[in-house]
């Protein structure tokens, strides 16, 4: 009687991890970066990202004249909010208080001075000290609130940026949508921003590599310092090493820390951060790379109401050290 039963019990396992339909690819270009969607379907639901991207662009996207945070920047009265929007500053403000505001929505005029973000000074610009505290005077997540759906700034020059949580979020709204049209295994990455559900083609966990920090401006070399196995998880990944230019003074990167005003200096080369949703996972992997401090890193892995946990490159004297990080 035990053969069948066992029997039973691997045809059950089997059909469990098959997948259902055929595979998907779609490709293309989104939020000034790439993406790629690979899901077991029986049709393409390419429509559906494209209606995802618009209502991301429509909130999120500073390069969107007419989205929300644009409204948001230009404005000196209160500017009402949508969902995503809502969601995005109850993320990032239990992010930037866990982290001591390493992350902070409100950075946009300081990545603008620094040369980076929509509308960036020029690079061969110098950058004063009386430069950069000026516009730290109108830095910090404290200083916006939400009323009645409405964001309210303390200053109305201030300014926000929700680059570095956009892409995650718009990662889990693609997941989303593929869970609810039944799709079970699906790999979802936009600019390096990855989810993952099921298993692979090859009815394994997906395997996601974690770029080697190497000074990259052209965004071409894709060695990989490690390899982590992801299913119903998210990554996301930060660093200073593809983003950057030089000066007579200093390598300047595009990791802002709001606290000083400044670039990020540190010895952490690159944060990836696996998490339940990718908005947090971005959001975190930010917030390290300004954080610059290991044991900062841990407690904050520790104390914190999500369930994450991290790979931090650091330059030991040239080389690299990979560090894992959980609860």
């Amino acid at each position: 009687m035990k053969k069948p039963l066992l029997y039973l019990f691997c045809i059950l396992l089997l059909t469990s991890c098959g997948h259902k339909g055929k595979l998907q690819s779609n490709i293309g270009l989104v939020f000034g970066t790439y993406y790629s969607f690979n899901y077991y379907a029986s049709e393409n639901y390419q429509a559906d990202f494209d209606s995802i991207f618009a209502v991301v662009n429509h909130s999120l996207s500073t390069f969107d004249s007419t989205s929300i945070i644009s409204e948001i920047n230009r404005s000196a009265s209160p500017v009402r909010l949508d969902e995503h929007f809502i969601k995005i500053m109850d993320y990032s403000r239990y992010v930037s208080e866990q982290s001591g505001g390493a992350f902070d929505l409100t950075v946009a005029p300081l990545v603008n001075l620094w040369g980076f973000g929509y509308d960036p000074l020029d690079k061969s610009t110098f950058r004063s000290e009386e430069m950069v505290d000026s516009v730290r005077q109108i830095v910090g997540f404290d200083k916006i609130s939400i009323v009645d759906s409405m964001l309210v700034k303390a200053d109305p020059r201030m300014k926000l940026d929700a680059s570095a949580i956009a892409k995650g979020y718009a990662c889990d709204l693609i997941a989303e949508c593929l869970k609810s049209k039944g799709v079970r295994d699906f790999m979802v990455d936009i600019g390096g921003e990855v989810v993952c559900g099921g298993c692979n083609p090859d009815y394994k966990p997906w395997r996601i590599g974690i770029v080697s920090p190497v000074d990259d401006s052209t965004q071409t070399i894709n060695d990989y310092e490690q390899v982590v196995e992801l299913s119903d998880r998210a990554i996301a990944t930060s660093g200073n090493y593809r983003q950057f230019y030089i000066t007579k003074e200093r390598k300047v990167s595009h990791t802002i820390d709001p606290r000083t005003g400044y670039p990020a200096e540190s010895k952490v080369l690159s944060a990836s951060v696996l998490a339940d949703e990718c908005a947090i996972a971005d959001a975190y992997a930010t917030s390290f790379m300004v954080l610059g401090d290991t044991t900062a890193i841990k407690d904050i892995i520790k104390a914190s109401k999500y369930d994450i946990e991290a790979y931090i490159i650091v330059d030991n004297d040239g080389s690299h050290i990979s560090r894992h990080y959980t609860r």
